[in-house]
């Protein structure tokens, strides 16, 4: 997520790369234009210092560099877990933006969930960064996780739906090629029409149910297999993991 940051910001902005891996550094840096420096140097130079590491590294890491970020200088995170309480405790004189962006950044169809404690300036700021990305969401921070759950992971959920009918294709008799090209347009298709119509999904999908025909006997088995309550219950485990995550950097 790091890399898909740096790899958009470099097209308007000037990017410094801090990291641990050096050959990952050095090739990001060639493709991008952008300068390796060391943590220190980088915090010294960049006015907003985008924190994409793994959580359980984040006071590690702020015992390198915190006291290079003076007064001023943004700290945008997008580290799952830790909230802005605990990053102001460890970059007191920053101005703290924590984030929740998910992949589809990368293709400017992300979501970016930012927890909306901020002054206005910094607000503008922080926008201006993010346009491109895809929708920049403002939210309380007491939801972020349950953001994290609905937005920021569920593309890994949603692409094991997607997996699993391009496989059910194939069962059906179509390649994995054709297969795929099919339930992509598929799921194109229903979202287009759910936005076209702005009627709710279950009216749609009794609009394509008739009475004892073909859609409503896959629906009855979507029942009896779970699929909904299967689906709502992943999105609660991964808003009960990111509770515990907050917890954990805490303490």
């Amino acid at each position: 997520m790091g890399s898909a940051f740096a790899r958009f910001l470099a097209k308007n902005h000037q990017v410094f790369l801090c990291g641990k891996d050096p050959e990952k550094l050095k090739s990001l840096s060639k493709e991008i234009g952008a300068p390796s420096v060391t943590t220190e140097e980088g915090s010294k130079k960049a006015d907003v210092i985008i924190l994409a590491f793994k959580p359980k590294d984040l006071k590690k890491a702020a015992l390198e560099f915190s006291k290079h970020v003076t007064e001023g200088k943004i700290i945008l995170s997008i580290l799952s877990g830790a909230d802005t309480s605990v990053l102001q405790s460890l970059f007191p004189k920053a101005h703290i933006v924590r984030t929740m962006p998910n992949l589809a950044l990368t293709c400017g169809e992300g979501i970016i969930g930012v927890s909306d404690n901020l002054p206005p300036d910094v607000r503008t700021k922080v926008d201006e960064l993010l346009e491109g990305m895809g929708l920049v969401y403002f939210l309380p921070e007491a939801k972020m996780e349950a953001f994290t759950a609905l937005c920021g992971s569920s593309p890994a959920f949603i692409f094991v739906i997607l997996e699993a009918m391009m496989e059910g294709g194939v069962a059906l008799g179509f390649s994995f090629k054709d297969s795929t090209e099919l339930v992509i347009k598929a799921f194109e298709g229903a979202i287009a029409l759910l936005k076209a119509t702005g009627s709710h999904p279950a009216e749609l999908k009794m609009q394509i149910s008739s009475p004892g025909g073909t859609t409503i006997a896959g629906l009855n088995e979507m029942e009896l297999q779970g699929v909904r309550s299967g689906l709502i219950k992943t999105l609660f485990a991964c808003y009960h993991r990111s509770v515990e995550m907050s917890k954990e950097q805490k303490s």
